[in-house]
């Protein structure tokens, strides 16, 4: 301020000094053109000088009377002004006093403020982290329906995460699910406290699920109504199981009903029927609402020659065991007496009542064919004693029929044989060529009848007498055939492949038969391969045991496999493999009688495959 009023002065006294320097010389050398008497020149110069002067001076006061007035007046607001201040000062000495007193409140009730803050701090992370623990889905909206709490457990119910729903609107159930949801919101708006509401959601992923919600209101500082906490559980797998056990018990009662019999249940201390299904009204007439509400019905529907023993042994049978059958006759509604089999088990229900649960069957059909039968048995009994009479007869002329043959034919044939070495031991040289010939095919024939009638006689001993079972091994025997055989023609190299340690129980006797005619028959029609293979196993069929004798020879077609079997056919001629026809019939006949069965499979030029089983 000083600086300006400084410059001003400055530039005040060169505007004077320039105006009265221009004055004088101005005024100067206008005069000295217009007068030219130096002495009236002199006068007016001076009063040219005083008239200066007086303006000067004129103007002076009026400056410094201007400024002088303005500093009077500055003067006079400056000690107004200073009063005032004195005034305000002593205000804002008060004022600074009151001030220290109230940030000294203030410091203590901040002081208050923040340990209040941090306990709230400290019991909003609680809260928050009993939140965040929690495994039900909690859920919290605000008046407009907006997210403001989503919980972890929210989060793997439904799939959003916290970031994904916080602020949106949530539906807290499945649209379809309007007014569950009217309900639900209603009841929060109106400050109710809602359990167990069921529903339905729908997850991120589109999957409905069912869920149970609890509610409760929220409140702001005033008391008002803030929107509504939810707690959402996921009961789908319960819905589902109650699903299931429904459609269960409903398959239940159909098949309770569906089944033949009438199925029941009774309490043991009361001895009234808890439970009877629809089937009695079909087996004795008798609709199920009159077995459950008249006391003593049951007793009523017994014939009363079994009432006494029945009702005894019901009443009893929870001491005696769990299981029980009963078979008695009942009355039937129009009067006819039918058989039941009454079957059950007791039980003892969760309260601790032992009850009786069973199966009531009509066998009226099955008594009837119990009757039937056993009047057939007694007549098959006798036409079995008649049969077996016949059939020891049958064995008696068998029997004399084998000694028939093994004296009175063996001798004969002895005889014939004997004559015809002797020929060919003595005579031989002594015959023609046709002689030898015919003497040649005499001893071969009576060779053949021999061997035919030892053939005959081995069939009737194994079609008679008594099978003597014991463990026998088939091993051991096919491994001694294999060796006679072996011996018989050393020449020949054959293959064979037996199987150790099959075991079976059976008659030796007969199953040495078996074994005999099977890796003979084996033996001669491998004869012409010279890489020959025979084997005996052993497998499994269907659960049975299967042995088994294969070979590699001449084999045969399969549409023959039956007709070998039978005695004296024969699939190849004499001339070419020796044989009566007889062995392998008798290996049906032996395996028969053990229980078996026999078959072959075979393939001409292939070889043949015989199994049999046997009945252990």
């Amino acid at each position: 301020m000083a600086g300006s009023n400084q410059n001003v002065a400055l530039r005040i006294t060169a505007i004077y000094a320039l105006v009265g320097v221009s004055w004088i010389l101005f005024s100067d050398w206008l005069l000295y053109l217009a007068v030219g008497d130096p002495h009236l020149l002199t006068r007016l110069q001076m009063g040219k000088g005083w008239v200066y002067v007086a303006a000067t001076a004129m103007l002076l006061y009026w400056l410094v009377h201007r400024d002088t007035a303005q500093i009077s007046r500055s003067e006079e607001d400056l000690r107004v002004r200073n009063e005032e201040l004195t005034v305000v000062e002593e205000e804002l000495r008060q004022q600074n006093e009151e001030l220290i007193v109230a940030e000294e409140e203030l410091r203590q009730q901040l002081t208050e403020n923040y340990e209040s803050q941090k306990k709230l701090f400290e019991a909003h992370q609680a809260m928050a982290a009993i939140l965040q623990a929690s495994p039900v889905a909690i859920v919290a909206l605000d008046r407009e329906d907006k997210v403001v709490v989503w919980n972890r457990a929210a989060e793997r119910l439904f799939g959003w995460l916290e970031g994904e729903v916080r602020g949106t609107p949530f539906s807290l159930l499945h649209p379809d699910d309007t007014k569950d949801e009217e309900r639900v919101c209603g009841s929060a708006c109106q400050e109710a406290v809602l359990h167990d509401i069921e529903g339905v959601r729908m997850k991120k992923n589109g999957e409905l699920i069912s869920v149970s919600i609890s509610t409760a209101p929220l409140h702001d500082p005033a008391g008002l109504n803030a929107g509504v906490i939810a707690m959402f559980t996921d009961i789908t797998d319960r819905k589902s199981a109650a699903k299931s056990l429904r459609k269960s018990n409903e398959k239940y009662v159909e098949l309770v009903n569906a089944i033949s019999g009438i199925v029941w249940e009774l309490d043991v201390e009361s001895f009234c029927f808890t439970f009877v299904s629809r089937r009695s009204e079909d087996i004795l007439g008798y609709p199920a609402e009159a077995w459950l509400a008249e006391p003593g019905f049951w007793e009523r529907c017994i014939h009363p020659d079994d009432r006494a023993w029945v009702l005894a042994a019901c009443r009893t049978a929870h001491g005696e065991g769990t299981s029980h059958e009963l078979e008695y006759r009942g009355l039937a509604a129009d009067g006819h007496i039918i058989w039941l089999r009454n079957s059950f088990v007791v039980v003892e229900d969760t309260n601790g009542h032992v009850k009786l649960r069973g199966v009531m069957t009509d066998i009226s059909r099955r008594k009837n064919a119990e009757d039937e039968l056993s009047r057939l048995n007694a007549e098959l009994e006798q036409r079995v004693a008649q049969r077996t009479s016949e059939l020891a007869a049958l064995n008696r002329e068998l029997e004399a029929f084998s000694y028939t043959v093994s004296h009175d034919l063996r001798a004969p044939l002895r005889h014939i044989e004997g004559f015809g070495r002797a020929l060919q031991e003595d005579y031989y040289e002594a015959f023609d060529d046709t002689g030898k010939l015919h003497l040649a095919r005499l001893c071969s024939a009576a060779r053949k009848m021999g061997q035919l009638i030892d053939d005959l006689l081995r069939l009737a001993m194994v079609s008679k007498g008594e099978i003597n079972r014991r463990p026998t091994n088939l091993s051991t025997i096919a491994h001694g055939i294999v060796q006679d055989l072996t011996l018989s023609q050393p020449e020949r190299a054959v293959a064979f492949r037996i199987t150790d340690g099959i075991e079976v129980n059976g008659d030796p006797r007969l199953l040495q038969v078996v074994m005999e005619n099977l890796l003979s028959n084996a033996w001669k029609y491998t004869g012409k391969r010279q890489d020959a293979v025979i084997e005996f196993g052993v497998g499994e069929d269907r659960g049975r045991t299967v042995f088994f004798v294969r070979d590699n020879g001449v084999g045969f077609a399969n549409e023959h496999a039956e007709k070998i079997f039978k005695p004296f056919l024969r699939l190849h001629s004499a001339e070419d493999y020796e044989g009566s026809g007889v062995g392998l019939a008798t290996v049906r006949r032996v395996v028969e009688r053990h229980g078996g069965r026999v078959w072959a499979q075979g393939r001409e030029g292939h070889g043949a495959v015989f199994f049999f089983t046997l009945d252990n």
